[in-house]
C-alpha cells in the first residue's frame, strides 16, 4: 500500500465527536468524489467514488450515523483483479439523496442545483473543528502525498478552479 493510503486509511478511522463536523466532513466527501443523476422516473441518486475501501467504509458508515439512512456499496474491478477497484456508496432514496445533499449545500430547499460553499456565510466550515473536518474529507475523497523521507508533495485535486480557491481558503 502506498503512503498516502495508508494516510487515508488511518484518517478513514478517525471519526469527530460532533455532528457538526462530521456533517463537514461528509460534505467534502460529497463535494469532491460525489455524483448525482435523476434515474428514469426523476428520482435523485448520490453516488461517492473512492479507490480506498477504508474510505468508502468511511462514507457508508457517516451516512448512516449522521442521517440514519440506508445505502448501497458496490465495488467495480479493472482489468488487474487486485488493482483498480473502485467503490460505489449510493444513496438511491431520493429524500435522503436530497437531504444529503441539502446538507451538502449542494442543493438548495427547492431542489435546486447550487453548489454554494462560501467561506464567509457557510456554516459548514465557521468552527475550526469543522474546518479540519472539511479537509480531511477533502484529503480523503481526492487527495494525496508523497513519503516525506523520500520527497515533499501534497495534493487535493479539486474538480474546479471555484472549489480550489474556496478549499485554499478554507486551509488558509
Amino acid at each position: 500500500m502506498s503512503f498516502s493510503g495508508k494516510i487515508k486509511e488511518e484518517l478513514a478511522q478517525h471519526y469527530a465527536k460532533a455532528r457538526h463536523c462530521n456533517l463537514a466532513e461528509l460534505s467534502a466527501l460529497v463535494h469532491m468524489s460525489g455524483s448525482f443523476e435523476k434515474d428514469g422516473y426523476g428520482r435523485c441518486i448520490l453516488k461517492l467514488h473512492t479507490e480506498n475501501d477504508g474510505v468508502a467504509r468511511k462514507c457508508f458508515t457517516l451516512l448512516g450515523k449522521t442521517f440514519n439512512i440506508s445505502t448501497d456499496v458496490s465495488i467495480r474491478r479493472g482489468g488487474n483483479v487486485s488493482r483498480n477497484r473502485t467503490y460505489i456508496v449510493a444513496v438511491r432514496e431520493h429524500d435522503d439523496a436530497l437531504k444529503v445533499l441539502q446538507a451538502a449545500k449542494l442543493i438548495d430547499a427547492q431542489g435546486e442545483i447550487r453548489e454554494n460553499l462560501s467561506l464567509v456565510r457557510n456554516v459548514m466550515v465557521q468552527n475550526a473543528c469543522c474546518r479540519r473536518a472539511f479537509i480531511r474529507g477533502a484529503f480523503l475523497a481526492a487527495g494525496s502525498i508523497s513519503d516525506p523521507e523520500k520527497f515533499y508533495h501534497f495534493e487535493i485535486v479539486c474538480p474546479s478552479m471555484a472549489k480550489a480557491e474556496q478549499l485554499k481558503g478554507i486551509i488558509a
